[in-house]
């Protein structure tokens, strides 16, 4: 019954740590602030976090802030600057670094072919 429970609250640690970084996505969110939310330590915080996600929290962290730009380079005429800066990234050469690493292609060339595909017409 206690690996049960353990894993009970594992699973909700988990959710929480999701849902706070889904709130705060749009800042810059610290590993350290989130192992004091959490209530454990940052080594235990991480080691729960990767046991059931199977991906490190870092990473989770990024790719859901790209996953956001995604939306943003999609559905905003906000510059890449300002997407960048919205989602907590440094500069834009870093968040560009990462959404390539991430995706395989700049955000400049992602809006670009997104913009292409809006503007074709369907002929027959």
């Amino acid at each position: 019954m206690t690996y049960f429970m353990t894993q009970k609250n594992h699973l909700a640690l988990v959710y929480a740590l999701s849902k706070r970084i889904e709130k705060k996505i749009d800042q810059v969110i610290y590993l350290e602030e989130l192992a004091i939310y959490s209530g454990y330590s940052l080594w235990y915080m991480q080691k729960i976090f990767k046991k059931n996600t199977g991906i490190t929290l870092g990473k989770y962290i990024t790719q859901k802030k790209l996953a956001g730009t995604v939306n943003s380079l999609r559905n905003s005429n906000k510059s890449i600057f300002d997407i960048a800066l919205d989602f907590g990234f440094g500069s834009q050469s870093h968040f560009t670094y990462m959404f390539r690493k991430e995706y395989g292609i700049t955000p400049f060339i992602f809006r670009k072919k997104i913009n292409t595909i809006k503007n074709k017409t369907i002929s027959f």
